[in-house]
């Protein structure tokens, strides 16, 4: 039996819609959200060198898109403004950030802290901020890149895989983002290997300034572009 005519018309309409909306991040927002994060989430340390750490938002679609200008009016205005005061965990309605956390001799990494059941949580910070809101846009930002040793290897009881196996399960436009490489590894690590894994889940972005973002790429036999990557030794 052939659908009535009004029956298809609505059927294309709602297939042109959710054709219509953007699947990815809009580059050059993302790159004024980073920015938006590092003024007002980042702490120092004591000889003012930026400290490490990770911070994971759950917003609208529109946030995401071509020229938002994130600012404290219109962009995640029912979080605490003392969010940098929360050690090392704070959990919002549309922000998670956490830094590192020291405990017993070794680093809790702060990407771990927000995609792993630790801290005292049955559910992963992640969890919690993705079932708030679907169709939406998540952004993960870590200011280091997650290390290969333990946060991207496989082997390790440390690893955050598995969080980012949950979240690619979200119906959302979805960016990983980091700003500087982890110090021990580079340049030594195979990161173009550690890198694909991320990207196997979510796409991996590199944001080094509000102006200058590049998507890493890496999906299936695709290299990781290189600006995702330490320059190669001399």
């Amino acid at each position: 039996m052939k659908s009535p005519a009004p029956l298809k018309r609505l059927l294309l309409l709602l297939l042109l819609t959710q054709s219509a909306k953007p699947q990815t991040v809009d580059i050059n927002t993302l790159g004024r959200i980073v920015t938006f994060f590092d003024q007002n989430y980042q702490t120092f340390s004591v000889n003012r060198d930026p400290q490490q750490y990770a911070v994971a938002i759950n917003v609208l679609r529109t946030q995401c898109e071509k020229d938002f200008l994130p600012k404290r009016s219109n962009f995640l205005k029912e979080e605490s403004p003392d969010v940098k005061t929360f050690n090392p965990l704070y959990e919002g309605k549309e922000l998670i950030v956490a830094r590192v956390k020291k405990a017993d001799g070794f680093s809790i990494h702060a990407e771990r802290l927000l995609l792993t059941s630790i801290e005292n949580h049955s559910i992963p910070p992640m969890t919690n901020l993705l079932n708030k809101l679907k169709d939406s846009c998540t952004i993960f930002y870590t200011y280091k890149s997650p290390c290969v040793k333990s946060c991207l290897n496989e082997s390790s009881p440390y690893n955050i895989l598995s969080g980012l196996d949950n979240w690619s399960k979200h119906s959302s436009v979805k960016a990983f983002v980091f700003k500087d490489i982890f110090w021990a590894d580079k340049p030594k690590e195979n990161l173009q290997e550690s890198f694909k894994k991320i990207v196997a889940r979510v796409p991996l972005y590199r944001c080094v300034s509000e102006n200058e973002c590049y998507a890493c790429k890496g999906e299936g036999n695709t290299p990781i572009d290189a600006h995702c990557l330490p320059p190669p030794e001399n």
